[in-house]
């Protein structure tokens, strides 16, 4: 007899089963977001379906939490980002112009078309900022810093965005000092290369500095 499809068990997609494999499982705390990832997924209509916007950011949630409101350190917020920002960024990821442990393997499952209705899906949520109490002691330099260095493109403390600028106000410290020392890092060959060339001198303090001032920024 043939089994009833029905009660099959859904087949999760082999890109994010090899996560599990990947470096980044070894990340702290990682192996639960991609546990979720995966229970996300399997519950996702068969491929063959045409797949909502917001089924699409399901498999998201695990890491940046529920519409994109983070509730880790580490992962950004997204929900509520510029769309044309978003849709750059995944497009990088997918295409390696961005260097990830992750996020590449994933955007590489999805087509064109749902890259921007994951991206128009997160553009319309609410921004959420952390909940964590500022420390005026700790952000004061970071305000001077950003005046001197940020302000043009960084609008309205950092909660100004558009294609080319996230909104970093309400962001969180952690995930902000991140991406900032990568910039650091990379220098001219960070994107924006503006961006590169107004950080690639600040000091460690300094970039701690301007994070937990955006932070404080709801």
């Amino acid at each position: 007899m043939k089994p009833n499809r029905s009660w099959d068990a859904p087949k999760v997609p082999r890109r994010v089963f090899l996560l599990l494999k990947g470096p980044g499982a070894r990340i702290p705390g990682m192996r639960f977001a991609i546990g979720a990832l995966l229970i996300a997924v399997a519950h996702q209509a068969p491929a063959s379906d045409v797949r909502s916007a917001s089924m699409l950011a399901n498999t998201c949630a695990g890491c940046h939490g529920t519409n994109g409101a983070s509730a880790g350190e580490y992962m950004p917020t997204i929900g509520g980002l510029n769309k044309g920002y978003l849709i750059d960024v995944l497009d990088d990821y997918k295409t390696g112009l961005r260097a990830s442990t992750i996020m590449g393997r994933i955007m590489r499952g999805y087509s064109d078309q749902e890259i921007r209705a994951i991206a128009d899906f997160f553009a319309n949520q609410p921004w959420v900022s952390n909940d964590r109490i500022a420390d005026a002691s700790l952000i004061h330099a970071g305000a001077q810093l950003h005046e001197e260095h940020c302000a043009t493109c960084h609008e309205d403390g950092g909660r100004g965005q558009d294609d080319d600028s996230p909104r970093l106000a309400g962001q969180w410290a952690e995930y902000t000092n991140y991406a900032l020392e990568n910039c650091r890092a990379e220098g001219r060959g960070c994107s924006p290369r503006k961006m590169g060339q107004r950080v690639m001198n600040l000091s460690d303090e300094e970039l701690a500095s301007l994070a937990r001032y955006y932070e404080g920024e709801k």
